[in-house]
């Protein structure tokens, strides 16, 4: 049998690795990951809904391509809505991720050296602890687009334009940043394959709208939530949040970026000039204790340049790799950050970092992306093992540290007692864990009220559609927002919802201790 051929075991024992790693991975930090606060239970929330039967982009507001709500939604239909299910998909694109950017990366470097981007990936991306993550994401959306998009690169290359098109579409109506590769595709395309390829890219889309235009979503409400997201691009809040996460060019970035870049050269100098087993321990050791979440901000920028000066030496399967690398990961051209968006580009960095550096530096590199992947994957896992609080329902299991597990698993259960399935429970500033683990609704609209969306709507709007609905309970939580400028929920934002709240509703109890939750009730 070819699985007990060593002839084939040897030829891909690179690639078994990382597959059991990632599988093994999954098995032992199962419903570790993610957030369970921010993100991570609109992915679960918003697909029960479309399951039960409302309309995304009309019932359910969402700033996000349909693709993977729709998909999800079909999923939960299928196998019955459960947090299993969504880990399920994260772990099957997590692999299929992982095997596309080591086929693709075959296609320029040594085994060993796409090897070491793959470690990188499962590291700073598989193990991360937050909502940028592969397991369990702030947006499934982001996955299921890498995944195609990788798909469609793979597809160019195997010279199959039409399924480098329909990919394009696919990973487009997953995640809208994916646009940018376009030109590209389009310059690239036989111009004989071309009329056909954009009519298959149109049919793509269309099928995937299809259940949308079935369920009577007009092009107003399509309209209308473009809009919402252009005013929310323009407000204040999420203009300090692609600050905060370094997205947003600032000239204070400068001095980041060059001393990131001389914290990598120091160990490529020694690499180079002193290559030995002691050298590569010192590097491991030096990163462990050097290596943080930014050290390598600066991929992009330098890609850019360094492609511009090196352009002439290239293949051209090398400068088109490049060139789509940098356009579809423009939005994150400035915060190539393993706590952030960065971790699912990290093949199109690297790759684009192998493929551009002189051969003799390829060795030391490989030794440097090693030295931080396990630097990371240590940190990574050590936070993971802090997750060590289960929330578990019929819903399934969720791990997170004693601050918010002890007093979120006390408000599930006072949900549970205290409301009806059919009730409505509204938490603010957000914490759909609680709606989505004790099966109460929250409002499909408002399900959350972090600043950027009490700036985008206003308060009035806010306040009517409160008023409209007349939910039991409101329930308020203490969690720091400072991420959009504005700390704390009634506070420093949102005063006139909370004076609403207060005036027609009165407090029943407090839940938890450092986390707390203020319960109220509606007087009338």
């Amino acid at each position: 049998m070819f699985f007990m051929d060593k002839t084939f075991i040897k030829n891909n024992a690179f690639c078994i690795i990382y597959n059991l790693l990632a599988i093994l991975i999954f098995i032992i930090g199962y419903g570790h990951f993610g957030d369970a606060i921010v993100d991570s239970f609109r992915e679960a929330y918003i697909p029960e809904q479309i399951s039960s039967g409302k309309v995304l982009y009309k019932n359910i507001f969402s700033i996000y391509a349909p693709f993977a709500y729709l998909f999800n939604g079909l999923l939960f239909k299928i196998f019955g809505s459960n947090l299993k299910v969504l880990y399920a998909v994260g772990l099957m694109l997590s692999l299929g991720i992982l095997n596309l950017t080591y086929i693709i990366s075959n296609l320029f470097l040594e085994k060993k050296y796409s090897f070491s981007i793959i470690l990188f990936i499962i590291s700073g991306a598989i193990l991360s602890p937050n909502v940028f993550n592969y397991f369990f994401p702030y947006s499934y959306g982001i996955l299921y687009g890498l995944f195609f998009i990788l798909l469609c690169l793979y597809f160019c290359f195997k010279d199959k334009s039409a399924l480098a098109f329909i990919f394009y579409s696919l990973a487009v109506c997953s995640k809208y940043e994916f646009i940018m590769l376009l030109p590209l595709l389009v310059y690239a395309c036989p111009k004989k394959n071309l009329l056909k390829n954009l009519i298959y890219s149109f049919f793509t889309v269309l099928i995937i709208l299809l259940p949308l235009l079935l369920q009577k979503v007009g092009i107003e409400n399509i309209i209308a939530s473009f809009q919402i997201m252009l005013t929310m691009a323009t407000t204040k809040t999420i203009y300090w949040f692609y600050s905060i996460l370094g997205l947003t060019f600032r000239l204070e970035l400068i001095p980041i970026y060059f001393m990131n870049f001389i914290k990598i050269l120091i160990p490529m100098f020694f690499l180079c000039r002193f290559y030995s087993i002691f050298t590569v321990i010192c590097t491991i050791i030096y990163f462990y204790y050097i290596a943080s979440p930014e050290i390598l901000i600066f991929i992009f920028p330098f890609i850019l340049i360094y492609a511009l000066k090196k352009y002439k030496n290239l293949t051209s399967e090398e400068i088109f790799f490049v060139i789509a690398s940098l356009l579809i990961s423009v939005k994150i051209f400035f915060a190539f950050i393993m706590q952030s968006y960065g971790v699912f580009f990290i093949p199109f960095g690297l790759l684009s970092l192998y493929i551009l550096i002189p051969d003799s530096f390829k060795k030391a590199l490989f030794v440097v992306i090693l030295s931080i992947a396990f630097s990371l994957g240590i940190k990574n896992i050590n936070t993971l093992v802090l997750k060590n609080v289960k929330i578990q329902t019929q819903k399934g299991i969720f791990y997170t540290d004693s601050n918010y597990g002890n007093s979120i698993k006390q408000l599930i259960s006072y949900i549970d007692k205290n409301t009806q399935n059919d009730e409505q429970v509204l938490i603010y500033p957000e914490c759909l864990i609680a709606n989505y683990m004790s099966e109460r609704k929250s409002d499909n609209k408002f399900y959350s009220l972090i600043p950027l969306y009490v700036e985008t709507f206003g308060e009035d709007m806010i306040i009517k559609r409160i008023d409209k609905y007349k939910p039991k309970y409101i329930i308020i939580n203490n969690y720091n927002t400072s991420n959009y400028y504005y700390s704390y929920f009634g506070q420093d934002y949102a005063g006139e919802i909370m004076s609403y709240i207060l005036e027609n509703y009165v407090k029943k109890t407090l839940i938890g201790e450092n986390f707390i939750f203020t319960v109220y009730e509606r007087k009338y």
